[in-house]
């Protein structure tokens, strides 16, 4: 039992420890008045009709805030993290593809204002979004009937067979094409007919998490785009 307790309090100084490094990279000072006059003409509404901003969450890589309009109009500001990697990409590919699969008809909030840079006056990356009514299916799924169960599960479905028919011409992340610099590799999505906006996008360095941690992005690895070629023959020299 002594030594139960005794390992006990030293887990409890271990998590202390990390909290205090983990809120220390999670610090953001931001300048709060730009803000509002980003979110304001972000929907065409002067400054003072915002009545309030309150922030709502914090995400695993996102700080954010909601601000509210006269009249009731709400609009969702994501700020993320100093530790959130890839700086400048991250924000980037997520914003293209968020538009990426919008355009594709799948319901997403539309984004209405964005910066994949911290050299503004706000001080930080941003992205501004409508905010979308509604309730989260947690709260509602245990008063719901097995009818009203079965459709839901049926949009779900029908939105993931959306999903399975986009095709990449390779393998990285989705981005603008003027987003990336010059010298980035890319591989430009195919024309499209039926969605002329799709021109606009391309596959870059995948901005997955673990390329990025620890300074990988300086090693002398292929980050992508890895054409579909290239990972089948990949594939066929490793059996």
């Amino acid at each position: 039992m002594l030594i139960g307790f005794t390992l006990s309090l030293t887990r409890i100084r271990v998590l202390s420890y990390n909290e205090h490094l983990r809120l220390s990279e999670r610090r953001l000072y931001f300048n709060i008045n730009e803000l509002c006059h980003l979110v304001a003409k972000s929907v065409s509404l002067p400054r003072t009709d915002i009545v309030l901003v309150t922030k709502i969450a914090e995400g695993g890589s996102y700080r954010i805030f909601e601000a509210t309009f006269r009249g009731g109009l709400k609009v969702i500001a994501r700020l993320p993290y100093p530790c959130t990697i890839p700086r400048k990409y991250g924000v980037a590919s997520e914003v293209a593809t968020m538009e990426f699969l919008r355009i594709h008809g799948i319901p997403i909030p539309k984004i209405l204002d964005w910066s994949s840079s911290a050299s503004n006056q706000l001080g930080s990356e941003y992205i501004i979004m409508e905010r979308v009514s509604g309730r989260e299916l947690a709260d509602t799924w245990h008063t719901m009937t097995f009818k009203e169960r079965m459709a839901v599960v049926e949009k779900i479905v029908n939105i993931e067979r959306l999903l399975f028919i986009i095709q990449f011409p390779a393998s990285g992340s989705l981005f603008f094409k003027e987003s990336l610099d010059p010298d980035v590799k890319s591989v430009n999505m195919p024309k499209n007919n039926s969605l002329k906006d799709v021109g606009r996008f391309c596959i870059g360095p995948s901005t997955e998490y673990l390329w990025w941690y620890q300074k990988r992005n300086e090693l002398a690895a292929n980050c992508g785009p890895c054409e579909h070629h290239y990972l089948y023959d990949l594939m066929q020299l490793t059996g």
